[in-house]
Order: C-alpha cells, then sequence, then structure tokens
C-alpha cells in the first residue's frame, strides 16, 4: 500500500464518521447548509475511496474512474462553496444542480481530451478549477456574509482556512510544471505526498470550524435548533425575552420624552372643539339654521378625526405587544413619527428637510423601526437644545442604493464626541447627563434583528450623521 493509499483511507475514514455526526446532530433539523455540506462529505469521501482502490490497484485508472473521481472532487467543493453561502441567503436549487452538472461536464470533457492534451495539462486544468472554487468559497465568507454571521469566530477561522485552501490550489497550479505531475494516482513522489496531506490537514480543520460555527451561532431569521447549539439557543430565547423587556421599558421611558410633545399637540384640537362646541350649542339655543352651526360642526368633526388619528398612532406606538415582521413602507411611517415630534422641533425653532429620493419597502417590526427613529430624533432634538447654536436643523433623507435602503437624520448640532463615537452603539455608554446608556444599544440590536445596522459619524461642517441600513424587501423572498 503506498502513501497516497493510507492518506485517502484516512481521509475517507474521517470524512464519513465526521457526516455521521453531522447528520446525527441535526436530523429532522436539517437546514439547506447542512445538507450541501452533507453532500460534500458524500462526494469527498466517494473521492477517498476511488483513490484507495486505485491506488491498491483493486480497480484500474480507466478514463471512466479518472473522470467520476475528478467529477467527485470539484463537487465537493461546490458543496462546501453552496453550504456557507446558503448560511446567510437562501440559495435556488437550480443554480446548485447547474454547478454540480458544470463539474460533470468538465470532468467529461478532460477525459476526452486526455489523449490529446497530456497529462501535465489535465493536472493543470483541473488544478485552476480547484483554486477558483477555493477562491469564490473565500470571497463569499469574506465579503458576501452579513455582519451579525462575519463577526462569528469560527468563520472567521474558517475564512483563513479557505483562505489555506486557495494558496494550496497556487501551489498545486505551479507543481504542475514540475517534471514529474502533482497527481494522486499512481505512483506518487515526495511533493504529491507533501501536497495532498497539506489538503488533508486543511480540509480536517475546515470541517471543525463549521461544526464549531454551527455550535456558537443562530441563524435570527430561523432560530434553527439542533443538538449541538440547543444550549446556546436557549440562551438566546432568554436573552430575546430580556430584551423584549428592555423594548418594552424604553417605550415607557420614551413617553415622558414626548411629554411635552403630546400635550402640546393635544391642547390645540381640544381647545378648537370646546370653542367651536360652545359656538354649537349657542347656534343651537337660538334654533335657527344658521350656517355658522353647520361649520362649527365641521369643524369640531375635522378636529376630533385628527386627534383620534394621533392618539391612535401613539397607542400603537407605546402599546405592549409581540414583534410582528411584515412589509412595511417607510415613507408614511416616517411621516407619522414627524407628526408626533414636530411639535418639539417648533418649540425649540428647529427646521426639519426631508428628501424622499425613494420610497421602499421594508420586512420590518414597524414599532420597532419606529423605535429606533424616534430615539435618534430625540438625541438629535436635544443636541441642538443650546443658545450658543443660532441654526438649528435637522435633516431626513431615504433612499436606496445597492438593494440597502437608507435613513439619514443629520443635524446642525455640536456632534458627538471623537472619544465616545467608538463606543456610543455599547450598553452604557451614553453623551447625555443622568443618560442611562440603554437608547442606541438597543436601536442596534433592533437594527441587527432586522439584517440591518446604524452607524453614526460626525459630518464635516459640524453635526452627527446617524445612519440607519436595512435590506429592501422582496415580494419574491
Amino acid at each position: 500500500m503506498n502513501s497516497f493509499a493510507t492518506l485517502a483511507l484516512v481521509y475517507a475514514v474521517f470524512t464519513i464518521v465526521s457526516s455521521g455526526l453531522l447528520y446525527a446532530a441535526f436530523r429532522k433539523r436539517m437546514d439547506e447548509s447542512v445538507v450541501y455540506f452533507l453532500i460534500s462529505d458524500f462526494f469527498m469521501a466517494s473521492t477517498c475511496v476511488i483513490l484507495f482502490l486505485t491506488n491498491i490497484q483493486y480497480i484500474s485508472n480507466t478514463p471512466l474512474i479518472m473522470g467520476l473521481s475528478n467529477f467527485t472532487s470539484l463537487s465537493a467543493e461546490v458543496g462546501i462553496m453552496f453550504s456557507i453561502l446558503s448560511l446567510s441567503k437562501r440559495v435556488d436549487k437550480k443554480w446548485s444542480l447547474a454547478a454540480f452538472l458544470l463539474m460533470a461536464l468538465i470532468a467529461a470533457y478532460l477525459e476526452l481530451i486526455r489523449d490529446q492534451a497530456g497529462l501535465h495539462t489535465i493536472v493543470l486544468v483541473m488544478s485552476v478549477f480547484y483554486t477558483t472554487l477555493f477562491s469564490i468559497t473565500f470571497y463569499i465568507c469574506k465579503f458576501s456574509i452579513p455582519k451579525p454571521l462575519a463577526s462569528n469566530q469560527f468563520i472567521r477561522i474558517f475564512t483563513w482556512f479557505e483562505l489555506g485552501m486557495v494558496c494550496y490550489g497556487i501551489v498545486r497550479i505551479f507543481a504542475s510544471f514540475a517534471p514529474l505531475p502533482v497527481t494522486l494516482r499512481f505512483e506518487p513522489s515526495n511533493l504529491a505526498v507533501i501536497i495532498f496531506s497539506i489538503y488533508i490537514v486543511m480540509g480536517a480543520f475546515r470541517y471543525m470550524s463549521y461544526i464549531g460555527l454551527r455550535i456558537t451561532w443562530v441563524d435570527p431569521a430561523t432560530h434553527s435548533q439542533n443538538r449541538l447549539n440547543e444550549p446556546l439557543l436557549k440562551i438566546i430565547e432568554e436573552k430575546d425575552r430580556l430584551l423584549s423587556g428592555l423594548i418594552s421599558s424604553n417605550r415607557i421611558i420614551g413617553i415622558s420624552a414626548l411629554a411635552g410633545s403630546l400635550s402640546h399637540q393635544l391642547s390645540q384640537p381640544l381647545t378648537a372643539i370646546a370653542l367651536r362646541a360652545d359656538t354649537a350649542r349657542r347656534a343651537l339655543t337660538r334654533a335657527g339654521k344658521d350656517p355658522e352651526m353647520v361649520k362649527s360642526l365641521d369643524e369640531i368633526s375635522h378636529q376630533s378625526s385628527k386627534l383620534a388619528e394621533l392618539v391612535k398612532n401613539l397607542r400603537r406606538l407605546f402599546s405592549s405587544r409581540t414583534i410582528e415582521y411584515a412589509p412595511t413602507k417607510l415613507e408614511g411611517m416616517i411621516e407619522e413619527i414627524l407628526e408626533i415630534v414636530s411639535p418639539s422641533l417648533e418649540a425649540k425653532k428647529i427646521t426639519l428637510r426631508k428628501s424622499y429620493r425613494d420610497n421602499p419597502t421594508v420586512h420590518a417590526d414597524t414599532i420597532q423601526l419606529q423605535q429606533v427613529i424616534i430615539n435618534v430624533l430625540n438625541n438629535a432634538i436635544d443636541a441642538l437644545n443650546s443658545d450658543q447654536i443660532t441654526e438649528k436643523s435637522i435633516s431626513i433623507d431615504l433612499f436606496v442604493a445597492n438593494e440597502l435602503v437608507t435613513i439619514e437624520i443629520k443635524d446642525s448640532g455640536a456632534g458627538i464626541n471623537e472619544a465616545l463615537l467608538p463606543s456610543i452603539f455599547e450598553l452604557y455608554k451614553t453623551t447625555k447627563e443622568g443618560g442611562l446608556g440603554i437608547g442606541l444599544w438597543l436601536c442596534k440590536e433592533i437594527m441587527e434583528s432586522h439584517h440591518g445596522d446604524i452607524t453614526a459619524i460626525n459630518a464635516p461642517a459640524g453635526g452627527a450623521i446617524f445612519k440607519i441600513t436595512l435590506p429592501v424587501h422582496s415580494n419574491h423572498e
């Protein structure tokens, strides 16, 4: 038994055992990522078995056998690629089927031209395809997964090992120009054994990184549970309950911040109702059909409707409720908020500028999203609460770019202390005297639960800019 046969057998056993453990951990709770990873394990185990059997000369290196092993080894990397990709987004099965079919066509074509192209060329072409697949997976890990997943330590480790696989592929490409091509069949050279050993080590650690990821990460969109992350999921559920309680508490705290605005907003329609009702009563005592009475009653109806709508919005904003995600039009939602805070803006002589370049739809819990915007607006109003600021203004810009919705809120205040700026969204960090340091932290938590983000910077011309970003809602999701 040569060295290749031993290495192939060891890696085949490792792959079969590890895939069995992965299947046992998930069983009927397998998501797309696990399915693709198990498909990858199946193809890799098949490759190793074929290499073992050919290297002990139990089967011959016929074009069919060599083409089959090339197909299974390429498909194993395709499975890894789709496994990582499906962690963060739903993958249409037709694309994965097309990718596996492409690998089959590549393997078949290489066997058809093997005699004309020569062994060196075939090995070089296969090395290029391996390196391409490694590079695509590395790109997905590094640049195409959402921030909550990208921050997981194990996905970072997985990314480093995938970069190692890219380096392995590059080494294989250069090794293709050696006098003896690096191939996993026939009598192995020392260089071939070393290169294949590196691949096995990288593959094993890459698998362990994936298992570590599935133990320590729970998809916030599905909260998928398995035997690996069951304790973590319970902790997350407890944390969500705590967060829900904090959000409800924050709504109550927000009432005090809006109390002055509310009383001012309600005083005008209530006063108008009282005056018009008095006018109507006088008209009724005269028992005449005075047009002024009709006009007064119409005004009462108008003001009552205005008051009822305002109370309805406030009740909806501050009521205790469960989280409900639904398609939400942002322009109308922002206008509801501005109707509530406009008296505070008028009382403090703050100019409001609005720019709705788009009216996108997002998939969100409307009340939670309103809480985020109200919190940022209240902070902007507080930042302008100084007689030293002559031109007080707040601007709201709503637009869509690169499939992301952005709500940009800018004030003309003094800006955020540069020393506090990096940690402004951390718990118990506050820029206000007597502040609790919960509001912006909650905003961050809410946005991350919506697969979005909130950031803060100081504008070059002065003032602070808060950017709230969310994915655009697609009707096809």
